[in-house]
């Protein structure tokens, strides 16, 4: 039998419910809705910029995509190791200088700068590296220990629906701000928000964990009989994922012929529909099965993406956009609850499996980018959506994964 990691469990668990000032959720929240503000305000317009900046070259923003999420890959591993020794609030906080440093030199590639322009998306690329390394796999495993287990649905709706309200305000602000003083300042706001968010990390208590997989024997692991399901699951979800981010923000681009401020508004307007059933949706998983409401969810998502491939004007993008943002609240809420529970379950491996997760999602992007150059190639924008209704469907994997033992 393993030994439990030391701080992980019960003297964690304890420590946790004596602390003196206060429960470390909600500081957890604040930093996430911080940090989403600031992802918020760059994301839809991100790919545009590099878009634009590659002389509206679909292949080129899709290698570059590509090429940011292969490197981090090694990194992950290297990261959980050091987080093991320096606890998992250092970590993000070595995160958060990351993606602090893409947006600086983003900031400075929108100014036309004296430096090489490839140099400075080289820095970038690793800032993100670091972001991905050292934020995501900690912060997973803090709201799963931070999380009240039978309310955990519920507290993940709430937390979504507060990034709902963000990402109603955050595109027309960027929208307005890109097409006022350009993309530079847009940079520099997200900048100064990642800067905030750090703030409430300091609030959080001090917490380890021990990464016990090598190197190699991490890969090894991905896709043994005890994470398969887990890892084939987010495959398909990052791989479905990254069409969503870099594909259609390019798509909306195209349709409203490069009006940053409709853009925005459109988003804006989509993402208001859903609100109030994002938190209808997180009562419901407490309630039922996450499994067959993520089966369900995946089932409407994956319509949402067909229709998308269909439609050719604002109106039909208008409508397909309504079902596919129901689709996406009723797939990632029960998604997101039984992946906290799986790695509750897996008890002194909540690490790993953390890190496993975010490998996995790392291999299905890169796999679908590269995939993606083919297919925009030889066919319209609009067959990505198709590619990722069929990989969609894929995500029902979760629901077959066991965090008890291998064998």
């Amino acid at each position: 039998m393993p030994i439990a990691h030391p701080n992980q469990s019960f003297p964690f668990r304890h420590h946790r419910h004596s602390l003196a000032h206060g429960a470390p959720l909600p500081s957890l929240a604040m930093n996430r809705i911080l940090s989403f503000s600031a992802s918020s305000v760059v994301g839809v317009f991100l790919p545009i910029f590099l878009y634009e900046f590659f002389d509206f070259s679909l292949t080129f923003v899709l290698i570059w995509y590509a090429i940011n999420f292969a490197v981090k890959f090694p990194f992950q591993i290297w990261a959980a190791k050091i987080f093991s020794r320096i606890g998992l609030v250092p970590s993000m906080v070595i995160g958060t200088l990351g993606i602090m440093l893409f947006y600086w030199t983003f900031f400075l590639l929108s100014s036309n700068p004296s430096t090489h322009p490839y140099l400075l998306m080289g820095i970038g690329m690793f800032g993100l590296t670091l972001v991905s390394s050292f934020y995501w796999a900690p912060f997973n495993i803090d709201f799963t220990e931070f999380s009240p287990q039978k309310k955990r649905g519920a507290s993940l709706a709430k937390l979504y629906a507060l990034q709902q309200l963000i990402t109603v305000i955050a595109p027309l602000i960027a929208g307005w701000v890109i097409m006022e003083h350009g993309f530079r300042i847009n940079f520099f706001l997200g900048l100064v928000l990642a800067g905030v968010s750090v703030i409430p990390l300091l609030f959080l208590p001090p917490f380890k964990v021990v990464y016990e997989f090598g190197f190699w024997e991490s890969f090894q692991r991905l896709f043994s009989k005890r994470f398969r399901g887990m890892s084939l699951s987010m495959v398909a979800y990052g791989a479905e994922n990254i069409v969503g981010v870099v594909i259609w923000p390019i798509f909306l681009y195209a349709i409203f012929e490069g009006q940053y401020l409709e853009i925005g508004a459109f988003a804006a307007i989509i993402v208001s529909i859903g609100f109030v059933l994002e938190l209808i949706v997180g009562k419901e998983t407490d309630r039922f099965s996450p499994g067959k409401m993520l089966k369900f969810g995946t089932g409407v998502y994956a319509l949402g993406w067909v229709w998308k491939g269909l439609v050719e004007t604002v109106v039909g993008v208008f409508a397909a956009s309504t079902f596919h943002n129901l689709g996406s609240i009723l797939l990632r809420t029960p998604m997101d609850t039984l992946m906290y529970e799986q790695a509750a379950d897996s008890g002194h491996y909540i690490d790993e499996y953390t890190v496993l997760r975010e490998i996995a999602l790392g291999i299905g992007r890169v796999v679908m980018l590269l995939f993606l150059i083919l297919v925009t190639t030889y066919f319209s924008i609009s067959a990505s959506f198709f590619v990722a209704a069929i990989v969609s469907l894929g995500i029902n994997w979760l629901v077959d994964y066991h965090a008890k033992s291998e064998g």
